[in-house]
């Protein structure tokens, strides 16, 4: 069977890159939303999950059966549930999978998504729009995120400090 790859989709407006709750400026974690997540069904097997993963560069495939989420598939899931385990390519995701999903809302602020998934001991979360699957977000991708944000804060009084004859 050929797996399948689906994703979210386009909302009618743009979303705004902040939002205020008590006074602060919120991140949503729906901003970090990078691509569409590649989903695949329960039956799809090992072999063609590795391929899929490949193929769009992502170490995880979201299990969709009908329109339910019902589970996660990592490289290593693949590596030490099924190859490891000795289970031949053609074994389906759904027997090495992880159910029992931690997600998310998109309207989350980050802070949150932090806390889940520090919690959850996970690194990746399924972000879910209104009970719909809006795609995934990983602790990469929440890192290099903040990283850039510090970068942009920090980076006009970098050049004050390091370049002063520059600056002024």
């Amino acid at each position: 069977m050929r797996c399948l790859k689906s994703g979210r989709g386009e909302y009618g407006r743009p979303v705004s890159r902040e939002r205020r709750t008590k006074g602060t400026i919120a991140m949503l974690v729906r901003e970090f939303l990078r691509k569409a997540p590649v989903t695949v069904p329960p039956q799809c097997s090992l072999e063609e999950a590795a391929r899929l993963m490949g193929h769009h560069a992502v170490g995880a495939l979201l299990v969709i059966s009908g329109d339910e989420l019902v589970g996660i598939v990592t490289d290593r899931d693949i590596a030490v549930r099924g190859v490891g385990a000795g289970r031949p390519s053609t074994t389906s995701v759904d027997d090495v999978m992880t159910e029992h999903l931690v997600t998310i809302e998109g309207s989350a602020d980050i802070l949150e998504a932090y806390r889940v998934l520090k919690s959850a001991g996970v690194r990746r979360l399924p972000v879910l729009e209104a009970g719909e699957l809006g795609g995934i977000v990983t602790v990469d991708d929440l890192l290099v995120a903040i990283v850039l944000e510090l970068a942009a804060v920090v980076s006009p009084v970098a050049s004050e400090v390091l370049l002063p004859e520059i600056s002024e």
